[in-house]
């Protein structure tokens, strides 16, 4: 069964569906056959891809939620896909995930649920599916390797982005998987490991950050 077989009916205010190849356009297009909710110029329909989203996101998400529906009685539709979201993010979208407006559905796609507090995890309909999640098998297959076969596995992720093959989001992307397998793990078994993933989150997408340097941390950390 793919994921939008278990979403019966709108009956939930907000979703937590697990990121998968196409997660998004699946689930447009469910929405407009089930539900004759369309994407395609409907001002009602709002959906953004974020890297990791932080305070300011979701400040702009609770001014969006804010505004009225254009069409009276319409259905308001939010899909949000991101690879992390920060603490901060995620207290402040409390409010709205536990009473959004009238009519009103958010979509939250993600690598891992278990990457979101207790408190909102509580406020969301997770939509769980029997598919594995390749990030999160990369990552674990990851943690197996010799620390020299680690550099040169993280190496590989860098110099694919210096040659503009691949994108910091590829590079946060690993990062957010190993967080996950790690927490998974233990947190306190793997506390230190878990602190050099949150810091390499943390800058990695600073201007003058070096992604070799944060990756290579990461690597001898883990």
């Amino acid at each position: 069964m793919h994921f939008v077989d278990y979403i019966k009916a709108l009956d939930h205010h907000a979703y937590f569906i697990h990121a998968f190849k196409d997660g998004a356009h699946k689930l447009k297009e469910f929405l407009k056959e089930k539900f004759n909710i369309s994407h395609s110029q409907n001002p009602d329909f709002y959906h953004e891809k974020f890297d990791v989203i932080g305070i300011d996101d979701s400040r702009r998400l609770k001014e969006l939620h804010s505004s009225k529906s254009f069409k009276d009685g319409t259905k308001r539709i939010f899909i949000i896909e991101s690879t992390g979201i920060t603490r901060e993010a995620q207290n402040a979208l409390l409010k709205i995930f536990e009473e959004p407006n009238e009519d009103t559905h958010f979509f939250l796609i993600m690598p891992s649920v278990e990457m979101l507090l207790p408190t909102l995890r509580s406020r969301l309909s997770i939509i769980k599916t029997e598919q594995e999640n390749p990030i999160v098998e990369s990552a674990e297959n990851f943690l197996k390797l010799s620390a020299k076969q680690k550099i040169e596995f993280v190496d590989e992720i860098a110099e694919r982005i210096a040659d503009e093959k691949a994108t910091k989001s590829d590079a946060l992307e690993f990062l957010v998987s190993l967080e996950i397998v790690l927490y998974n793990k233990g947190v306190e078994k793997n506390s230190s490991a878990l602190s050099a993933v949150l810091k390499a989150k943390d800058y990695i997408n600073d201007r003058s950050a070096s992604v070799k340097q944060l990756l290579e941390f990461v690597a001898l950390s883990v």
